[in-house]
Order: C-alpha cells, then sequence, then structure tokens
C-alpha cells in the first residue's frame, strides 16, 4: 500500500509494510514529553494535520528505499485509511499490508 501526491514537477510516492490504526492518543502528557525530546510525531508526517488532544493516530512503517525516511511516520486517521490500514482493529493491532 502507499501514499502519492503531487508536489510542483513531481509526484511523491511512500510505500509502507505495516501499519498500527489506533497507535496512541495525542495527550497533553504526550505532547509534553515529545516536544522536550523532538518534536516530533506531533502532526500527521503525510498531510501536516496537527493532532488535537486525545486524537488517536496511527504508526507505519515505509519500506526503506521507497521513498520513506528511516522511521517510522505518525499518521492521521484519514492517511492511515488511505493505504489500507482497516477501519476496525484493536489498540495497538499491527497490521501487514500486501500490495
Amino acid at each position: 500500500m502507499k501514499l502519492s501526491k503531487k508536489i510542483p514537477s513531481r509526484t511523491k510516492t511512500v510505500e509502507f509494510s505495516w501499519a498500527y490504526k489506533n497507535f496512541m492518543q495525542c495527550t497533553d502528557s504526550y505532547r509534553r514529553i515529545r516536544e522536550k525530546r523532538s518534536g516530533t510525531m506531533l502532526e500527521c508526517d503525510w498531510c501536516k494535520h496537527k493532532f488535537e488532544k486525545n486524537e488517536w493516530f496511527a504508526l507505519a512503517h515505509p519500506k526503506l528505499g521507497h521513498g520513506g525516511p528511516k522511521r517510522n511516520w505518525a499518521l492521521c486517521h484519514t492517511c492511515a485509511d488511505i493505504i489500507g490500514a482497516p477501519n476496525r482493529t484493536r489498540d495497538n493491532q499491527r497490521i501487514e499490508l500486501t500490495g
């Protein structure tokens, strides 16, 4: 499964090997910790949607060499649905993406 978007003069595509649909909730304590350490995972890595208080977000692993960085991505549920993560999952259930 993959995400694609048109950027002036090119199209960016990132393929993913797996995703956790309900990875974590963006609570106040989570936000404080992330802001102190790295400032990452406070917004969707694809569409840049800033996670609101108590909003659940997904975690996805881009395939190396397929347009993604060498780290996991935080995705909003809208983007997680686009890559094919099922709508109904248990919390922290790993979804293997085929395609």
